[in-house]
């Protein structure tokens, strides 16, 4: 016996259609999966399509037919279609091959898109035909109507055979179903979830709270407006970032010329997005652009690929540039300088700030850091005579994540009341690159295709590099595409659209964040420790999943 969905019909159904839906019933194998009555209402072209399909029959090995049936006597002449009912009435009628056409067309073009269904992949031959339950046919309807695609009164005793011929017709080119295919193909036409189901949903009703969370944070900046230098400490997701912006478009509202700058260059590049009077630039651009416009040359290591040299640069050679940089373009000072990620600035560098400010040791200069968060050395310096305040509550973070990531530096996360509790950090345990690769994908697969959460709202976050990852061979996880930041900013489209996740290590992904966050714990070495692990964890806003690697 087929598998008949509904598996009981209306008190309606037509008696030609009920007795079509008893044969497919008893005579078709439990394989095989029969739709009865799948209405559509879809856009095509400039218009809507409203209409119903008789019959949607699925065999895993041979695709998808699409019947109309019609009862009575059936006759086409050159005045079009009609049936004589059993009264003796005749009725015109639509051409069924064009209705039952039509509707596989329309309906194959919404499953092929559907995310639960085309999104994950799978695809499905399909073609039409037509069930004549009252009449015996005895050839071609015409060059239009074969004989091949009709299913008749004396089909009706060999229902299989006769769906077998249908679906020859089809010819070669069309691709089989698989059982987990005929699944997700009636999940997708007949299983609806309610909107509150949404992970999506949920994460964007638990960012709204985070957000108003951190705009209560703002009263610090009211509280230090008298001072003009201050050192502002805070764990991550305690809204540091958001209130170094707030300070720096505040500063610039009253005419000033402002610089915010950080340490990570893709933080720099999203930021500058965002800003509203300022400007933003990294420590290593804004030095960079000055030694250039100065006619010093270039503002880098001689060996860039050697990590004494990049050292011996940043902390030695670098300011000496930066600061005769600026005593050759006195213009180029600023009335106020915002730095974020202050933590990573080397102790050399902040006398290079006070000489980028038109007054000097008298000009406003503000520091956001995170002491945990020192991966480089560095640090706002005491002797800059700063008024330190510290943040103390998080609000990027739902409580479970705040609480996880605090646990790896060994303090304690403190939230405020009405932050969101979030759903438990996940940990999965892998003992090979190959599992690595399959419960990646699996996870990102349930997340997108099933749980509504937007590619781009991912990020996966490693300990190595994408080129010394497990997904190394083509760069791809099922099939999402992984991209860097650099790669996803320098294309058209935005990563939703092109099925792609921000694939990226701790150190290049720090001050980002996004509502899931993937921590891919690969074995990389002594030099990450926790507070690399505590820096990549609290990117995560809703959902954190940590996968670690065992050998």
């Amino acid at each position: 016996m087929a598998r008949m969905i509904p598996p009981r019909l209306a008190p309606e159904t037509p008696d030609s259609e009920r007795r079509v839906y008893e044969r497919f019933e008893f005579a078709l194998p439990s394989a095989w999966t029969v739709i009865h009555s799948q209405r559509f209402l879809l856009p095509q072209h400039r218009r809507t399509q409203e209409g119903e399909l008789d019959f949607l029959v699925l065999n895993p090995s041979r695709g998808a037919i699409g019947l109309e049936v019609k009862g009575g006597w059936v006759q086409r002449t050159a005045a079009g279609w009609s049936s004589v009912d059993r009264h003796g009435r005749t009725h015109e009628i639509k051409d069924p091959g064009q209705q039952a056409s039509s509707a596989i067309h329309a309906i194959a073009k919404y499953w092929e898109q559907a995310p639960g269904f085309g999104g994950r992949g799978f695809r499905c031959g399909y073609g039409w035909g037509v069930v004549l339950p009252d009449i015996e046919c005895p050839g071609d309807l015409g060059p239009d109507f074969p004989r091949d695609v009709i299913v008749d009164r004396a089909d009706l005793m060999n229902v299989e055979n006769a769906l077998d011929r249908v679906f020859r017709c089809l010819g070669n080119r069309r691709t089989s179903l698989s059982t987990a295919g005929v699944k997700a193909l009636v999940a997708t036409l007949r299983v609806r979830y309610p909107p509150a189901s949404s992970l999506a949903l949920q994460f964007k009703e638990d960012n709204e709270k985070l957000w108003q969370l951190t705009e209560e944070q703002t009263t610090v900046l009211d509280s230090l407006a008298a001072h003009n230098r201050a050192a502002i400490e805070g764990a991550a997701g305690t809204g540091k970032t958001v209130l170094a912006m707030e300070k720096a478009r505040r500063l610039a509202t009253t005419g000033q010329r402002v610089l915010l700058l950080c340490f990570n260059e893709p933080l720099a590049r999203d930021l500058s997005q965002q800003a509203d009077g300022f400007e933003v630039e990294t420590f290593h651009g804004f030095g960079r652009r000055l030694a250039r416009r100065a006619g010093l040359g270039r503002f880098e290591p001689r060996q860039p690929d050697v990590k004494n040299s990049r050292i011996a640069f940043y902390t030695e050679e670098a300011p000496m540039v930066l600061l005769e940089a600026l005593e050759r373009l006195p213009d180029e000072r600023y009335d106020a300088i915002v730095v974020d990620e202050a933590q990573d600035f080397l102790p050399d560098w902040w006398p290079c700030l006070d000489s980028a400010l038109r007054r000097g040791r008298e000009g406003t200069l503000y520091a956001f850091y995170d002491p945990n968060q020192r991966i480089y050395g560095g640090g706002p310096p005491e002797a800059l005579e700063v008024i330190e305040h510290k943040l103390v509550h998080n609000c990027r973070n739902t409580r479970r994540i705040a609480s996880y990531a605090a646990g790896l530096v060994g303090t304690e996360s403190r939230v405020r009341a009405g932050a969101p509790e979030g759903r438990p950090v996940e940990q999965i345990t892998c003992n090979s690159d190959v599992e690595v690769v399959q419960k990646v994908v699996d996870r990102l697969e349930r997340l997108v295709l099933t749980q509504g959460v937007a590619s781009d709202a991912i990020a996966i976050v490693s300990t190595r590099t994408l080129k010394n990852s497990p997904f190394s061979g083509d760069h791809r996880a099922g099939r999402f595409e992984l991209v860097n930041l650099d790669d996803r900013d320098g294309q058209s489209g935005t990563s939703a659209t092109r099925r792609a996740v921000v694939f990226e290590t701790l150190h290049r992904f720090k001050g980002l964040e996004r509502d899931v966050v993937i921590l891919l714990d690969l074995p990389a070495g002594d030099h990450v420790n926790a507070n690399h692990r505590y820096v990549a964890a609290s990117r995560a806003r809703n959902l954190l999943i940590v996968v670690r690697l065992v050998r």
